[in-house]
């Protein structure tokens, strides 16, 4: 490659001198493969994008509608929405793999420039790498364990997990770590290799559940049939529903109070929010027809001074 930009050396050596031509044009060469690499990992994000039918995705706004139009809807609810996370995953996955093969690319062609036989170093690589692996077990069992992750579709980005008791929407797959953010803005990440049991919310759908606590002094019939008309007049009321609100029943019972629990299915991830609109439906319903709910007592009993 460099004798390309050896023809330029008589021309610079003819007035200023042989070895600063000799440095230009070496100069040039690193300059010239260097933009050259800047520009295909520049590119490479939008091709990529645009290979995977994702569009204009690859510049942060939303997938344009030729994705739902190329993926044939699937018996499960939503199948769309997951092929189109799932390729908004691979091919983050797939950009870095491209532009890291790319430096590695020109950093060979501008070792050949310089007279370093490329050759040997590529084959010492495979020794060294498996010395490397030895060393560098955890690093390897990530990388295995992310492929797995991105293969498997055990979860994808923008999808609502929990792992290890921190959950939050997945920003993020790496080879090696992965990224959630919480609705607090707290980032957790994690090596790849240490994510044990996964809890996914973001398939196929989700259930609200809702419970209200009651009483003892309520009459529990009467507080049933209350409730079974709040169900009733509450329906589909929020778009978020994908099933109407149901009466499940009395889950629970004390001396002191009683449970009464009602469920309805949400689109996948919404059910958080569901089951805090519906909370405050219920309380003012609760407070309009004079239901009672359970409260502190305190008994005093009449003891002699000093606790004789």
């Amino acid at each position: 490659m460099l004798s390309w930009f050896e023809l330029l050396i008589p021309w610079f050596a003819s007035f200023l001198g042989d070895w600063f031509a000799n440095l230009i044009v070496r100069l040039l060469f690193v300059i010239v493969w260097v933009a050259i690499a800047i520009i295909l990992t520049i590119i490479v994000k939008p091709v990529v994008y645009r290979s995977l039918r994702l569009n204009d995705a690859w510049r942060k706004k939303k997938p344009l509608r030729k994705i739902t139009e190329k993926i044939p809807l699937r018996e499960e609810p939503f199948a769309i929405v997951d092929l189109q996370k799932r390729g908004l995953t691979i091919a983050k996955g797939l950009v870095s793999i491209l532009q890291a093969l790319i430096w590695f690319a020109v950093l060979m062609i501008l070792l050949d420039g310089f007279g370093i036989d490329v050759t040997v170093i590529l084959a010492s690589a495979g020794v060294i790498g498996v010395a490397i692996a030895f060393g560098t077990q955890a690093l390897v069992k990530d990388f295995i364990s992310g492929l797995f992750i991105l293969m498997e579709k055990t979860f994808l980005v923008g999808e609502l997990v929990t792992i290890d008791g921190f959950t939050g929407v997945v920003k993020e797959i790496g080879l090696r770590t992965t990224k959630l953010e919480d609705w607090k803005g707290a980032y957790l990440i994690i090596n790849n290799g240490n994510i044990g049991s996964v809890v996914n919310f973001s398939r196929d759908y989700s259930v609200a559940v809702v419970d209200l606590v009651l009483n003892h002094v309520n009459d529990y019939q009467k507080a049933a049939e209350a409730i079974r008309e709040f169900v009733t007049l509450t329906g589909q009321k929020y778009p978020e529903m994908t099933e109407p609100l149901r009466y499940v029943g009395i889950v629970e019972s004390t001396d002191l109070r009683a449970t009464f629990r009602m469920a309805a299915k949400c689109r996948p991830a919404e059910h958080f929010g569901i089951e805090r609109s519906l909370r405050a439906d219920l309380l003012a319903f609760a407070e309009e027809r004079g239901l009672i709910l359970p409260f502190v007592q305190v008994s005093l009993v009449p003891g002699e001074p000093h606790g004789k």
